[in-house]
């Protein structure tokens, strides 16, 4: 594998930092005292991961991989700065059930979808794809597509996992109050990252790629819903999965609606987790010359 995308400008230090941080130990220093990328087979766990990491790592701005340039990365959020923003966007994000009728601007979606690319997936093997319905009316489309088949299932007494008649009837009744679509909460886009079983860390992958998104929508002052209850119903409808494009090999932990709220919240709730929830590791610190505790004997 030609390694010569990695390249190292003399403004370079010889820290070696890009050398201790790189996951796939393809770097090393030379007699030099600059670092260099060994050859390789192919890119993942043997060889270079593309997670940037050398080149977001040095002081110097020496370090250029794969094209990217230094100085077209974005400034790393100093703490001081940061906490403040991400503790009132947790506090203040929350399950949107009622949206305007309104579409988000391509190039939102767009830059958010391009930053999960930044979400921690497992080995950085980038498996996750992301089905999306960006356009209210053919959102409104799948809407009846799917109220119209579960309204036939339901007919004949089939009902999604875990949700039988009484809770179907809940879901309808709430479209009186708190939600006008019992399935999609009347949200006018979805967001449905999957990835292929088998490999890698599809599962925690696709949760944490989620997570992004909603805290990215609350960034841009959207409401988004995390639903449990179309997934299920889509468990029902093979064929409205195939139409999502999602296969049948894939794993798929939520549905997430989003888009402009019509009932904006003006301030964060004043949840506080309760002790019985927090379980910190109590081992005895002390042990003797051999390095063992009688404890653990």
């Amino acid at each position: 594998m030609n390694a010569a995308r990695f390249i190292v400008s003399d403004a370079c230090v010889g820290c070696g930092r890009c050398v201790n941080v790189c996951p796939g130990g393809v770097l090393e220093m030379g007699d030099d005292r600059r670092p260099r990328m060994r050859g390789f087979e192919e890119f993942g766990w043997n060889g270079c991961w593309k997670c940037d990491h050398c080149l977001a790592v040095c002081p110097m701005g020496a370090v250029s991989v794969l094209d990217k340039q230094p100085e077209d990365s974005l400034p790393v959020a100093h703490s001081s700065e940061a906490a403040p923003v991400m503790d009132a966007l947790v506090a203040g994000r929350r399950s949107c059930r009622r949206y305007r009728r309104r579409n988000v601007p391509r190039d939102v979606v767009d830059q958010m979808i391009d930053l999960l690319a930044n979400a921690p997936n497992g080995g950085n093997k980038q498996q996750v794809e992301f089905t999306l319905v960006d356009d209210m009316d053919r959102m409104d489309r799948l809407r009846a597509v799917v109220r119209n088949r579960m309204g036939q299932l339901a007919e004949q007494g089939i009902y999604p996992e875990g949700f039988g008649r009484e809770a179907y009837e809940d879901m309808r009744g709430w479209e009186q109050t708190v939600r006008p679509d019992m399935f999609f909460c009347g949200a006018p886009h979805v967001f449905i990252p999957h990835a292929p079983l088998g490999n890698g860390e599809p599962v925690q992958d696709v949760i944490i790629a989620g997570t992004y998104f909603e805290l990215l929508c609350a960034s841009r002052g959207l409401g988004a819903v995390m639903m449990t209850f179309p997934l299920a119903v889509l468990d029902l409808m093979p064929d409205v999965r195939a139409l999502l494009r999602i296969p049948e090999s894939h794993y798929v932990g939520m549905i997430i609606g989003f888009g402009y709220p019509e009932i904006p919240y003006v301030r964060g709730t004043q949840r506080c987790m309760d002790p019985h929830r927090l379980h910190r590791l109590d081992l005895p610190l002390g042990t003797g010359t051999n390095g063992r505790n009688d404890r653990f004997q």
